[in-house]
């Protein structure tokens, strides 16, 4: 565009107008050479082809002297075209080439002032202009050597960036379908309890909530709400050894209490090694025997979950938290056992629950979310009670903020036959 603006300012002049004789020939041949040479380039470029840039600013640098020198006394008022070579030899080659193409066409400069054809009683630029021009040229070079540099630092660390930024969101991806993988998407099935659950996600990558429901043989379940607590992806590290270390457990013990022990012996022994003091677990297990009609409980830092003996009846708050497992190797836990009926209802949650504030940042609290539970308690599901809480909180929620993962549990007794064991070892 620069070439074809300078060939269309050199056509129209007065110089090339006027031009006769063998400098009129000369500056004519010269200039549909010039505009051979911009065609090719197109051309060249729209074909996706290259041409070395070091000639291409060589001859325009030529091009534009040549003209000096054929405009004779004029010449100097078209100094100005150097300055479009050189921040585009600044933009191509960065400080050295801007520095170098304007010593050149500083060259050119006075060599085409100097020996161009003047018409009688024209003068010369004298010395001390000449040397302004150079002088501004230079300093151009400069400026645009800075302004090439500090572009191309930027553009690098905007590079370097993007590509932690992909980095990031790739561990992220990663990190989310790990955390996926881990967190059961459907629980066993348990003939005579019917379990619903919901899950929210935190606005992060990985979630530290997780739920799950374990098969203790029989008419006996393992019922589990925990929230692992380490920054960002540390969670996956642990999440894999306190599930397995649950099964393990839930497997070997009939205790809630002694569960928890021995989870948190084995998670602490681990933070131990690894040096993260700042990693802990809380959780509450409960294990539910329709059998015998009994639920058993023990709390490990985590909200106390509530027992409703029968549809609508008054809630009984369960295991009160005893100390998160982690940090404590030689920590024990209470134990807490409850008779349960035919439509009694055990809710779980996470404190994701109950930190959750409005658009005026009122939090909705333990007793907030305790009204819920009562108002939804003569749901006619498990399932309609679960959404039913669990829609208001992410509704109370929706204008504000919330500061966790929000999990909530819900199991309700839906065997006639509940403490059959018991009634049968009585006769």
């Amino acid at each position: 565009m620069f070439r074809t603006v300078f060939l269309l300012i050199v056509i129209l002049s007065p110089q090339f107008v006027h031009a006769r004789g063998m400098q009129g020939n000369l500056l004519i041949i010269a200039t549909i050479a010039a505009a051979g040479y911009n065609l090719g380039l197109f051309i060249l470029h729209m074909e996706g082809l290259s041409f070395p840039r070091p000639i291409i600013v060589a001859v325009d640098t030529m091009l534009i002297s040549l003209w000096i020198y054929f405009a004779g006394a004029d010449g100097e008022r078209y100094f100005v075209m150097y300055f479009a070579v050189v921040i585009v030899a600044g933009l191509w080659f960065r400080r050295g080439g801007a520095f170098a193409v304007a010593l050149f066409a500083s060259i050119m400069y006075v060599g085409a002032i100097t020996f161009a054809p003047l018409e009688a009683g024209a003068d010369r630029a004298g010395a001390s202009v000449l040397s302004l021009q150079i002088l501004f040229l230079l300093l151009t070079a400069g400026i645009v050597s800075i302004a090439t540099e500090v572009q191309e630092r930027e553009r690098q660390e905007l590079v370097l960036s993007r590509a932690a930024l992909q980095q990031h969101w790739e561990r992220v991806r990663i990190a989310q379908h790990v955390d996926e993988m881990l967190r059961p998407r459907h629980l066993p099935p348990t003939p005579g309890l019917a379990v619903a659950f919901r899950f929210r996600p935190a606005a992060r990558a990985v979630s530290g909530d997780y739920y799950d429901v374990v098969p203790l043989g029989g008419r006996r379940w393992g019922i589990v709400v925990a929230d692992v607590r380490a920054k960002e992806e540390l969670g996956l590290i642990y999440l894999p050894l306190f599930k397995s270390a649950l099964r393990v457990a839930a497997r070997r013990e009939s205790s809630p209490a002694r569960v928890l022990t021995q989870i948190n012996q084995e998670v602490a022994a681990e933070m131990h090694d690894r040096d993260e003091p700042e990693v802990f677990i809380s959780m509450c297990y409960a294990i539910l025997d329709l059998d015998e009609g009994v639920l058993a409980c023990a709390n490990a830092g985590i909200e106390p979950s509530v027992l409703i003996p029968r549809h609508g009846g008054e809630l009984t708050t369960l295991s009160p938290p005893g100390i998160v497992l982690g940090v404590l190797p030689e920590a024990a836990y209470e134990e807490v056992t409850h008779p349960v009926g035919t439509g009694a209802t055990v809710v779980f949650f996470t404190d994701g629950m109950t930190e959750v504030f409005d658009s005026e940042d009122r939090i909705l609290g333990r007793d907030g979310l305790l009204a819920q539970i009562g108002a939804h308690a003569d749901a006619a599901s498990a399932d309609a009670m679960a959404k039913g809480i669990f829609d208001y909180v992410v509704d109370y929620g929706r204008e504000g903020r919330r500061r966790d993962d929000m999990t909530l549990l819900v199991a309700r007794v839906t065997a006639a036959d509940v403490g059959a064991a018991e009634e049968s070892s009585a006769a």
